[in-house]
């Protein structure tokens, strides 16, 4: 299973776009456009081990809003558009080799489209130096996209996820840095050969704040499969039903800890742009990242719900102040 489906972006994504501990003020919040090249080289198969079935590139633009309709309670609502193609020599150009049921995305070319609608609502249970705050998110698919192929845009499924996300300033000990992280529990219907997929998310994220206008920023991103099909290294696929074979990207048990680092710049107190880099250093039964490349910039605005009628959102903001949420601000 591609990482790009199961969580699109996020591994790569700044601080400013991943946490959702933080939230802006009522009436405020975040609009974001990024893109983002993904090249997959490796297969990695149930027990760890990798195989090179030919290599995958995919590009995607995301968009992104986030708005706070209170001081606690905030939306999000982001939809990335992919573009795929896979180049090698095991295109799943035949199911089972019928040439009835020819399928076209691993012909070499380039195929894209709208990928799944995404909805998150938060509430912010604490506003002092440790921020918790209880999300749900649901994943609905945006149209009728084919799943069987290397060059494949999605898994086609409806994804339901129940979490919470923290994060913390480090002072007095580091004033300049912050810590946040996030865990969510995610459960789809029945998909295809009796499997209902079920699967934990986390992430940890370390940021330090250069100056006013400059951060750095360390993430990490872990997807771990409950249930679903393992890959045999040796007879995979030739061990499956057809059932299994035809959704064996949407099915499968797939692993994945992805790392990255990003660079954040303050243009001025509501334009940032930001640029990262990053790659899948485990996975099982899914394809690993050889690079991810992202750049975005993220621009906040104030509606009349807002009680100063200024962007307040601050994806850096001075040592001595609290860290401000990426509600105006990823996962």
């Amino acid at each position: 299973m591609r990482p790009f489906k199961l969580l699109p972006l996020l591994a790569a994504l700044p601080l400013s776009l991943t946490a959702q501990a933080w939230l802006s003020p009522k009436g405020e919040g975040v609009v974001t456009v990024l893109y983002q090249n993904d090249i997959e080289r490796l297969h990695a198969m149930g027990d760890g081990r990798t195989q090179d079935r030919g290599h995958t590139y995919l590009d995607g633009i995301y968009f992104d809003t986030d708005f706070s309709l209170t001081d606690r309670l905030a939306l999000r609502f982001s939809m990335p558009f992919i573009d795929g193609k896979y180049t090698g020599q095991n295109p799943h150009l035949l199911v089972r080799g019928q040439p009835s049921t020819v399928v076209a995305l691993d012909n070499g070319q380039y195929h894209g489209g709208f990928q799944d609608f995404r909805f998150n609502v938060r509430y912010a249970l604490t506003q002092g130096a440790l921020k918790i705050a209880p999300f749900f998110q649901a994943s609905i698919p945006s149209n009728n996209y084919p799943t069987l192929g290397h060059a494949a845009i999605g898994v086609y499924e409806q994804e339901y996820r129940m979490g919470v996300s923290m994060g913390r300033r480090l002072n007095p000990i580091l004033p300049k840095a912050f810590l946040q992280g996030q865990y969510a529990f995610a459960m789809s219907p029945l998909v295809a050969a009796g499997v209902a997929p079920k699967r934990s998310y986390g992430e940890l994220q370390f940021g330090y704040l250069l100056n006013r206008r400059v951060s750095l920023q360390g993430s990490s991103v872990l997807i771990y499969t409950h249930n679903g099909l393992n890959f045999d290294y040796y007879l995979f696929p030739g061990n499956l039903t057809e059932e299994q074979y035809l959704n064996h990207d949407r099915i499968s048990q797939a692993k994945l800890l992805d790392a990255s680092a990003s660079l954040a710049f303050q243009v001025n107190r509501s334009t940032n742009i930001f640029v990262s880099v990053g790659h899948s250093f485990w996975g099982t039964n899914t394809h690993l990242r050889y690079v991810v490349s992202t750049i975005g910039i993220s621009k906040a605005f104030s509606t009349k719900l807002s009680a100063e009628r200024t962007a307040a959102y601050r994806s850096m903001p001075d040592e001595n102040k609290a860290l401000v949420c990426t509600c105006a601000k990823t996962k």
